[in-house]
C-alpha cells in the first residue's frame, strides 16, 4: 500500500499531525563481534500506521557500493546478494529494488557475515515471495486508459467510455464513465480526466464520511482537504483539519470508512493509544478487520 520491502524508516509526524500508518516487517540487524559496542539506544520511533501501497518506489536511500554479486545456496534456501561495507556498527540486510544487500561494518570478519546471512537466509526467501507476489498484483491490476478500460471504484468496477461525449456522465447503472473525450485520445489525457474526476467523488464523500463520524465523537472539524501523499492514506492536524488520499476511492465504501474514522478519531486523541484505539473502535467496530484488509489491498499504478 507497498513500496518494496527495505529497512523500516520511521515516518516524521509529531503531536500536530497524525497519519495512518503500519509498521513493515523489519529487517534483520546485528551487532558484530569485531566492532566497538554500541551506543546507547535512540529513544523507539513514534508508532503509525500502514504505508502507502504506492506502485512507484519511493527513492533509494544512498548505500556503499556494493562489491560483486554473490550466489547463497544452503540447500534449502537459494538467492543471489551483494556485500556493501560502510562506516556503520551493526549488520543489516536489506531486500528492495537493487535486490538483497547485506550491509557490513568494515571490520566485519567474513564468519560473522556468512554465520549473519545463514541465520537469516529463510527472512530473504520470504521477502523476495512478497515482492514477487505484490509485483504480479500490481500487474493484475494496471489499467488500460482507453475505450472499454476498467478502473476499481468503491468496492465495484468502472468501464470507460471513449466515444465522444459532449460532457463526462457517469452511468451508475450500467457501471460506465463517458468521457468527453474521442476514442483515439491518449492515454494522459484519460488518466487526467478520470483522476479530476475522481477528485471531485472523492471530496464530496469525504466531506459527507467525516461530518457523520465528526458527529457521533463531538469533534470541530474545521477543513477536509484531499492528499496525494506517496506515504500516508490520511492525517490529522491538531487544528481539526483531515486530509484524505482521494484514490482511496479505488477501495470498498467500508474502507473508505476504516480510514475516515481513523483520522476523525485523531482529533479526540492525537497519537495511538489505547484510548485512540477505543475511539476508532466505538466509530467503526470493525477496525481490525478493516485494517488488515487495507494493508492487504492493492492500489492500481496510476501509469
Amino acid at each position: 500500500m507497498p513500496s518494496p520491502d527495505r529497512s523500516v524508516r520511521a515516518p516524521l509526524q509529531g503531536a500536530a499531525q497524525l497519519g495512518l500508518f503500519d509498521w513493515a516487517d523489519p529487517p534483520p540487524t546485528a551487532a558484530p563481534r569485531a566492532v566497538a559496542p554500541a551506543r546507547p539506544a535512540a529513544p523507539p520511533a513514534p508508532s503509525g500506521c500502514a504505508p502507502f501501497p504506492t506502485e512507484h518506489s519511493p527513492p533509494p536511500a544512498r548505500v556503499p557500493a556494493a562489491s560483486p554479486a554473490q550466489h547463497y545456496d544452503d540447500g534449502i534456501h537459494c538467492f543471489d546478494w551483494t556485500l556493501r561495507r560502510a562506516a556503520r556498527r551493526t549488520l543489516a540486510l536489506r531486500v528492495d529494488d537493487r535486490g538483497v544487500s547485506l550491509l557490513a561494518p568494515r571490520l566485519a570478519s567474513a564468519a560473522s557475515i556468512s554465520q549473519f546471512l545463514q541465520q537469516h537466509a529463510a527472512w530473504v526467501v520470504r521477502k523476495l515471495r512478497q515482492r514477487e507476489q505484490r509485483l504480479q498484483a500490481l500487474q493484475a491490476a494496471r489499467i488500460d486508459w482507453v475505450d472499454g478500460g476498467r478502473i476499481p471504484y468503491l468496492g465495484q468496477h468502472l468501464t470507460l467510455r471513449l466515444r465522444g461525449a459532449t460532457q463526462l456522465h457517469w452511468d451508475e447503472r450500467s457501471a460506465e464513465l463517458h468521457l468527453p473525450l474521442p476514442p483515439d485520445s491518449d492515454a494522459q489525457q484519460v488518466r487526467d480526466s478520470v483522476a479530476a474526476w475522481l477528485q471531485r467523488q472523492a471530496l464530496a464523500l469525504f466531506h459527507a464520511r467525516v461530518a457523520h463520524f465528526a458527529a457521533q465523537l463531538g469533534v470541530r472539524v474545521t477543513a477536509v482537504k484531499l492528499s496525494a501523499a506517496t506515504t500516508r492514506w490520511g492525517s490529522a492536524k491538531s487544528d481539526g483539519s483531515i486530509r484524505l488520499h482521494w484514490r482511496l476511492l479505488h477501495f470498498s465504501p467500508q474502507l473508505v470508512d476504516y480510514v475516515v474514522a481513523h483520522e476523525v478519531a485523531h482529533l479526540r486523541e492525537m497519537n495511538h493509544s489505547p484510548r485512540f484505539w477505543a475511539h476508532v473502535g466505538q466509530l467503526y467496530p470493525d477496525y481490525r478487520q478493516a485494517r488488515l484488509h487495507l494493508k492487504q489491498s492493492t492500489l492500481p499504478p496510476w501509469t
